[in-house]
């Protein structure tokens, strides 16, 4: 590629040597003033023909190129292009430095521009206009510098040839115009009157081309003629026509008017107030009496009495004798040698006999033995404990329970106001008085709770660290995170029977109630920077397997630490954003004030470098067609799953991996899924890949739009969650349905229950057995479904609580597991129920696109008949001929609608 200084640079020079010795020419050979010139101007017509060639040559090299810019629009077959700096580098282009302001013009070779499209693809910064590029006659490309971002981007392509040469050689096709038009003139006139036009001709030459479009272009529809036709409102019935009579001798007649006074009799009419007797209803009691004994009644019933009578059947064969034998053969010899021919069919139906039985009941083989483990001997839920508190979380709602992954009978829970919005704007100021905690319970005392984790508002989810429980995560009602480091209080948890002994032994005239009755209390190490969190409630949170990691450009790695070091959260203003605990390598700056600061003693200094500094590395949107509004996530899952490391074996095995990084030493992982279901508030199943991908329209890197929305339930998502067993299969929960995905399956769900007696408000997958989950319900009840044992209703449904429940989590217990067992042949029958599922989803689609085709079909065929259409489909000749007497019509009506408004003229 040749250096843009080169190409630019020697030009200006030789059109600046060639103007200041044109200009010196004409001022010494000139000796007085040209009243021709002055005539010619005066006229509009300059005479050309007697000019001297080289003069006339040094004229058209003197001129500048057109200056674009003096416009508000472009020329045709202009357009704006944003070229990176890395792209300004490749072509020697570099702005400021090898192309300016003040020589903005550069010409570059169209097969350079070829060769890094085809190196570099979409992510060369030509690949919006591919098409053009390739289309173009010329072998040169120019650009235009934008210094100013006028037109919106930093330089401008023409791709042109006619608009080049009108932009390059500005004098010369207004030079050809004027000899074309005066080409009659006077070729007598002086070589001095001559030189006077060419130095006029100079003076003129620094005016500027303007370009104006020859004519206005009509209408163009895109879409929006739809939208208006919705706004406007059209008649549905008939106007409704009133008609007044009075007689004609009222018309015209004479009247006498004159001032009365309002008070006077007859001139005014006072109504007074008086009560509503309509309301005044009277209550009478009624004496009723009901019973719950049913009506009984005597019916009797027996069978229609049939005539008796003998009936046989055959069942032994004929034989013939020798006689009869040859009777038969005499008298159906033509038969008997017709049937002869047929021999071989009559030995292959045999055979096919004999291989499969087609007397068999394909009624009695069609339901599938799926064996299920319900003896029904004790099938209810027993109340094992129950955990009450009147102080910390009296009249307040649990968001959330959580079992804790080491620590054996541990159980916390997050607390939240029962108010609407409206609400707590209205008690802000008592809520932001009154604490907020997260309580941590155990078995062996449940009167009391044994920690408080102090949280700065209502905590709406939180998850307990997978590799280090030490650390939990909470989502805040105010759209920030929330860290807690609790190692100091693990010796409290672990022996909370031991210290109830010693306070059963503590003597009576030493025993304080204050004392005993007091709860520890955790204060949080890390709080998230409020301006980079979300600016709404956090509904969910998840950490990210110990065995990946994810850097800032949604690239899945191999975490050597084997640490959960990164999680994800969603919240209600459209986003879903990735944090990482460790601090940023990057030094920070040094605030004396703040690093002044010591913090209290009960609150560790885990995250202590986190704290209000903390910002997400990954934002993920959820992008609709409406450009306004986006999906808003309350439940997300992904594909990887914690202790999961088959894709690290599957990584392993893969030679073809090439570290891109080398300072980081991260072994990337191609094989990682990066796609994610999500479940909106208004009830959709939004599937998304997280890696941001270049916009096509923006040129920036953003999430990309979701592969696939479904919008199936009729309410919130409460519950997403992938099978423990299968991570293909995503159970979504939500209003008064739940359904079942398969990745893959983009038709829909393949399991869809009916409409719920009440409202579902969560679940959860069973543990121990791949068939089997449960969901809770708004009137306090929960329901058991087997997909082997029925899929049309819940095996179970108990009652656990009068009020409504929020919140469901399952403890997956050793010396528990006999109450729900399973093993490998139930997930094998449950993969299999699977498998028919996706095959009958995928049939009834199909079903459906033939149905469809037939319809199509059909209706053509009666058109036919009725001798509405053609016959025989258009061949593609007579398609684009037919397309293109449309397009001449359109073209023809488009020119009397013009000539109407008296935009074009009647020659035109």
């Amino acid at each position: 590629m040749k250096n843009s200084n080169e190409k630019v640079n020697p030009v200006e020079n030789t059109l600046r040597n060639k103007s200041a010795r044109g200009r010196s020419k004409s001022r010494s050979g000139r000796k007085s003033e040209s009243s021709l010139g002055k005539s010619a101007e005066k006229s509009g017509s300059k005479h050309s023909d007697a000019v001297d060639g080289s003069s006339l040559a040094s004229i058209i090299e003197s001129h500048k190129p057109l200056d674009i810019f003096i416009q508000n629009e472009l020329m045709p077959n202009c357009t704006p292009i944003f070229l990176s700096k890395s792209t300004q580098q490749i072509f020697n282009i570099v702005t400021d430095e090898q192309i300016t302001k003040e020589s903005p013009i550069i010409l570059l070779n169209k097969s350079d521009i070829l060769k890094d499209l085809q190196l570099r693809a979409a992510v060369s910064d030509f690949s919006v206009q591919k098409v053009a590029i390739k289309k173009y006659p010329g072998s040169d490309i120019l650009l235009i510098y934008d210094a100013d971002y006028k037109f919106g981007e930093n330089f401008v392509i023409v791709l042109s040839e006619e608009t080049k040469s009108l932009i390059l050689n500005p004098v010369k096709q207004a030079v050809d115009g004027q000899s074309e038009h005066d080409g009659d003139g006077d070729e007598n006139d002086g070589r001095n009157d001559d030189e006077d036009k060419i130095e006029e001709y100079k003076e003129a030459s620094d005016l500027c081309f303007l370009f104006k479009s020859r004519s206005e272009h009509g209408w163009i529809e895109l879409g929006s003629e739809n939208e208006i036709a919705e706004m406007n409102t059209f008649e549905t019935r008939s106007k409704v026509h009133t008609i007044f009579q009075r007689p004609r001798k009222e018309f015209g007649s004479v009247l006498h008017l004159q001032d009365e006074s309002a008070t006077k009799k007859g001139c005014s009419e006072h109504i007074l107030s008086r009560e509503d007797e309509s309301f005044n209803i009277p209550i009478m009691e009624l004496d009723k009496s009901a019973t719950n004994c049913e009506t009984t009644c005597d019916k009797g019933i027996n069978t229609n009495w049939k005539y008796p009578k003998n009936a046989f059947t055959h069942y032994v064969p004929r034989m013939f004798t020798s006689d009869e034998l040859k009777q038969y053969y005499h008298e159906n010899n033509d038969a008997l040698r017709n049937i002869s021919k047929l021999y071989t069919l009559f030995e292959q139906s045999l055979l096919e006999n004999e291989m499969y039985n087609f007397l068999s009941n394909d009624y009695e083989n069609l339901p599938i033995g799926d064996e299920t483990y319900d003896t029904r001997s004790d099938n209810t839920f027993k109340e094992f404990l129950s955990f009450t508190d009147l102080k910390f979380s009296k009249n307040k709602a649990i968001t959330m329970i959580q079992w804790h992954p080491n620590i054996k009978g541990i159980i916390a829970t997050s607390i939240s106001e029962r108010i609407i919005y409206d609400q707590r704007i209205d008690q802000a100021s008592r809520i932001l008085l009154q604490p907020t905690h997260i309580i941590l319970w155990s078995f062996n005392d449940p009167l009391k709770p044994q920690l408080l984790l102090h949280a700065p508002d209502d905590i709406m989810c939180f998850q307990f660290n997978p590799t280090s429980p030490n650390y939990i995560a909470g989502g805040c009602i105010n759209g920030q995170v929330v860290l807690w480091d609790i190692e100091k209080h693990i010796d409290d948890l672990t022996n909370v029977k031991l210290r109830l002994k010693q306070n059963n032994q503590m003597p009576l005239f030493v025993f304080d109630e204050n004392e005993l009755n007091k709860v520890s209390t955790s204060h949080y190490s890390a709080l998230s920077n409020i301006e980079s969190s979300h600016s709404s409630p956090i509904m969910d949170l998840k950490w990210i397997p110990d065995h990946i990691e994810i850097n800032r450009l949604g690239y899945c790695f191999e975490n050597h630490a084997q640490k959960c070091v990164q999680l994800m959260t969603c919240g209600l203003n459209g986003e879903i954003l990735l944090w990482d605990i460790r601090p940023e390598k990057t030094p920070l700056a040094i605030n004396k004030t703040s690093d002044s600061i010591k913090p209290p003693n009960n609150v560790p200094l885990t995250f202590s470098t986190l704290d209000l500094k903390w910002k997400p590395l990954l934002r993920i949107h959820l992008y609709t067609n409406d450009p306004v509004n986006d999906h808003v996530p309350i439940k997300f899952c992904i594909r990887e799953m914690q202790g999961d490391r088959r894709l690290l074996t599957s990584n392993t095995k893969d030679s073809s991996i090439n570290i891109t990084d080398n300072s980081s030493k991260l072994l990337p992982l191609p094989n990682a899924d990066t796609h994610i279901y999500a479940g909106t508030e208004d009830g959709v199943i939004v599937y998304v890949d997280w890696i941001p991908h270049k916009d096509q329209d923006t040129g920036k890197m953003q999430t990309p739009k979701p592969e696939f929305c479904s919008s199936r339930h009729d309410g919130p998502i409460s519950y997403l969650c992938r099978s423990p067993f299968d991570s293909s299969l995503v159970l979504a929960i939500g209003g008064w349905i739940w359904t079942m995905w398969k990745e893959g399956v983009t038709s829909g769900p393949i399991i869809e229950s009916g409409r719920a007696n009440k409202p579902l408000t969560g679940g959860s997958w069973s543990p121990t057995r791949p068939s089997v989950f449960y969901t809770c319900r708004v009137d306090g009840s929960i329901e058991v479904w087997d997909l082997l044992d029925k899929t049309y209703e819940p095996t179970m449904i108990q009652s656990i609580s009068a009020n409504p429940l929020t919140a469901l989590s399952i403890w997956d217990s050793p010396k528990r597991q006999f109450i729900a067992t399973g093993d490998i042949q139930e997930l094998k029958k449950f993969n299999e129920y699977i498998e028919r599922e996706v095959k009958r989803k995928e049939f009834v689609s199909m079903r459906w696109n033939l149905r469809e085709q037939e319809k199509i079909e059909q209706e053509a065929e009666n058109k036919r008949r009725a001798g509405l259409a053609p016959a025989v489909m258009l061949s593609d000749e007579e398609i684009i001929q037919k397309e293109k007497f449309e397009y001449e019509k359109y073209l023809s009506e488009e020119h009397t609608f013009l000539r109407s408004l008296g935009l074009v003229e009647e020659d035109d």
